[in-house]
């Protein structure tokens, strides 16, 4: 497998206007990246996972819900490359993967990018590891690399 190459490239620089705008209901995740920590909310009545977060259980509709530090591993259960985006800084980072991960911990997946993982090189079923990138002092972002 294939990892990035210096002729990758840089993720680190964030515009401003990708900064994200955190909700009462999602901010513990963004907050949770800047300190690099995968956080995800649990429900306390059916113990399933979730990502996004939400005021209720995705699966069962519980308003029981805490916050928990995932593990970060997870499996490529889908993803696509782009290939075209005439957006900075995406169009300088083309070609790139974007993954629809299923978390280790039950009931969770989450979207997210792939900048260590070269497009040729990403399949279904990729052992996956969470990295976190800095958005601004407060926030960060959940990437994944190839584990």
């Amino acid at each position: 497998m294939t990892q990035a190459t210096q002729e990758t490239p840089d993720w680190s620089e964030t515009p401003s206007w990708l900064v994200p705008n955190p909700t009462p209901e999602d901010a513990e995740f963004w907050e949770g990246a800047r300190r690099g920590e995968l956080r995800i909310q649990r429900c306390n009545t059916c113990g399933l996972h979730q990502h996004y977060a939400r005021i209720l259980c995705s699966h069962c509709s519980s308003l029981d819900l805490a916050w928990v530090t995932a593990s970060g591993k997870g499996t490529v259960h889908s993803f696509t490359v782009i290939r075209q985006n005439g957006v900075p800084p995406f169009k300088d980072r083309l070609p790139f993967v974007v993954a629809l991960v299923e978390l280790a911990e039950p009931g969770a997946r989450m979207l997210a990018t792939m900048p260590e993982c070269a497009p040729e090189d990403a399949r279904i079923g990729m052992p996956v590891e969470a990295t976190f990138r800095v958005a601004n002092d407060e926030l960060g972002f959940v990437d994944f690399r190839p584990a």
